[in-house]
């Protein structure tokens, strides 16, 4: 079975349960990191993070990130969006997918070589996540600690995830404006 099969069956599975999990008084954060485990059981090495974009758009704060470094996902909370900020940012910024295969000598990285080198992440691809209008709402990254880029399998779970993504976000967001 593919990656993106297997990945599609994982997160089906999840899908049915985030509004019972967010009724139940679960985070988003905790949502969205059972989504970021469920891929990285299904890839080898790989580590995930959710970054959502402020409503002013121009920064990214933590969202998820269940296995990569506290003091990394610290370090880059907040980070402003443009068009050389590492993955994330460049990403939110164009509203374009970004596939940094080699974090050491992309220039898109020169300014936070010092924060991703040292916890031995050495790739990052990132994705906008779009609401239903299109805007981007935030990023779904994945990175590895060897460089390298992904396949057109790899590519296709990509979409799939930030899909899946999305809808919890925004199901978040109405469970929140229905409460206030």
């Amino acid at each position: 079975m593919s990656f993106a099969l297997g990945l599609g069956e994982s997160l089906r599975v999840r899908e049915n349960l985030v509004s019972s999990e967010l009724a139940n008084g679960d985070s988003l954060e905790r949502v969205l990191s059972r989504h970021l485990l469920a891929v990285e059981a299904m890839a080898d090495g790989i580590l995930t993070s959710i970054l959502l974009l402020d409503p002013e758009g121009k920064s990214l704060w933590h969202g998820a990130a269940p296995n990569l470094p506290r003091a990394y996902c610290e370090a880059i909370d907040g980070v402003e969006i443009g068009p050389n900020a590492g993955s994330c940012g460049t990403a939110a910024f164009l509203g374009r997918a970004v596939y940094v295969t080699d974090i050491a000598s992309d220039p898109l990285w020169a300014d936070f070589l010092h924060i991703a080198l040292p916890h031995d992440l050495r790739a990052c691809w990132s994705t906008p996540i779009r609401d239903t209008d299109g805007a981007v709402i935030g990023t779904f990254a994945i990175y590895h600690r060897t460089v390298g880029g992904p396949t057109l399998d790899e590519i296709d779970a990509i979409e799939m995830i930030t899909t899946h993504v999305a809808q919890a976000i925004l199901l978040s967001r109405d469970i929140q404006d229905v409460e206030e």
